[in-house]
């Protein structure tokens, strides 16, 4: 007989209530009943208790630009000498991202609680990383937790800086081709049909290229159930677990570094994001060995993450970082020589800054390049397709003006 899944996780419900200052609150929270619900937000001091069972909930998403505000205006509070406490509370009521002052909220309660503010961060890994929670309790063991927030906001605005790049350099390509492939279709789904029709008539043979676009008219129509299964499939494995994502964040990860122009690019970014991040980790006071982790995590990249997690194990058993770097082939000849020189000289977060710096240029420069190659490129190919579609379409019709 089957057991009952005890890990199965419970419902959602939203809620909405006042502390006891007479605030309004809001936020979520899982538990297998409402009574329970009620009786958790009580104990957290929470009174006037309406709630609502979420049958579909939708995972809080929190764009890394307001992640990055947080953590400026975190820092900026501590800095000017306004309590931890306080400042939180000063957060969750002039961020304007409702997701993230739910959380700030809950991280609001587990503070006054007692609990120290990294392991109230690290409550929510979905929203702050190894890299964010790391470097804040550095900050807290040191006492330089203001410092260390500016630190981290710097951090997280140049890795986003890095992403923007990248999205800004594959968004123009990816719209144009995804608008003509959808141009394409319609013309090979409507268009070249009614063409057909018209060929059966002459009783003809047709011109080669003609039939060409025939046959992949048909496969194109015929593929039309194939292809809406194949997007509600995509769905369906998106809403699977994580693991089920990363398997698939690992593949496709692995085929765009495999690409001839976008492979490079892709791999400079990340490269710049890695060597930024460990830097700060590292002027944070972070252990070598212990940094790597959270490195990994700020990757975003899955063939990198797993590399790091490697170089964090041969590190702990005592091995160089540049050696083991120089090893795995994924980083560039100056990344290796420099951290080789910091692990000499000591100074390995001043180089790693450095060669950051380097990478933001070089992918500047690639990102231009790809600019001004892709632009022309795209025009050629999108009006080579299109026109020896409509030359195909009208061949036979000028065949036949020609007989007569």
């Amino acid at each position: 007989m089957n057991q009952p899944d005890t890990q199965a996780q419970p419902p959602v419900f939203a809620w909405q209530g006042r502390d006891a200052q007479g605030r309004a609150l809001q936020g979520r929270l899982n538990a297998h009943t409402a009574g329970l619900a009620r009786a958790q937000l009580r104990r957290q001091g929470v009174h006037q208790v309406r709630l609502q069972r979420l049958w579909w909930d939708s995972p809080s998403r929190v764009r890394p630009r307001d992640l990055s505000l947080l953590t400026r205006q975190l820092a900026a509070l501590l800095r000017a000498g306004v309590p931890l406490l306080q400042s939180l509370d000063m957060l969750s009521r002039s961020l304007t991202s409702a997701a993230l002052v739910d959380i700030v909220q809950q991280v609001h309660n587990d503070v006054a609680s007692g609990m120290a503010l990294h392991e109230a961060l690290a409550k929510h890994p979905a929203h702050f990383t190894g890299l964010y929670t790391s470097m804040v309790q550095a900050g807290e063991s040191a006492g330089i937790l203001d410092t260390m927030m500016e630190r981290l906001a710097q951090t997280l605005e140049k890795n986003e800086a890095l992403r923007s790049r990248v999205r800004s350099a594959l968004m123009y390509p990816t719209a144009v081709m995804g608008v003509a492939i959808a141009v394409l279709v319609l013309i090979l789904v409507f268009v070249v049909p009614v063409f057909e029709d018209v060929f059966k008539s002459f009783g003809a043979d047709l011109p080669w290229a003609t039939q060409m676009v025939v046959a992949l008219s048909d496969g194109v129509s015929a593929s039309g159930p194939v292809a809406v299964l194949g997007v509600v499939l995509c769905l369906w494995l998106w809403h699977r677990p994580a693991s089920a994502r990363t398997r698939f964040n690992a593949t496709r990860d692995r085929w765009l570094l495999k690409l001839p122009v976008l492979g490079p690019l892709v791999g400079t970014a990340v490269v710049a994001r890695w060597a930024q991040t460990l830097s700060a980790l590292l002027a944070a006071g972070v252990p070598l060995a212990e940094a790597l982790g959270p490195v990994a995590q700020a990757c975003d990249h899955a063939v990198f993450e797993r590399v790091t997690l490697q170089l964090q194990r041969q590190v702990a058993q005592g091995s160089r970082l540049s050696e083991a770097m120089g090893q795995t082939g994924r980083f560039p000849p100056m990344i290796v020589q420099l951290c080789a020189t910091g692990e000499e000289t000591g100074a390995m977060d001043n180089l790693l800054a450095r060669a950051g710096g380097l990478m933001e240029t070089e992918l500047d420069d690639r990102v231009n390049g790809l600019s001004s190659l892709l632009e022309p490129l795209i025009i050629v190919v999108l009006g080579g397709l299109i026109g020896g579609i409509l030359v195909a379409m009208y061949l036979p019709i000028f065949r036949l003006g020609q007989v007569f």
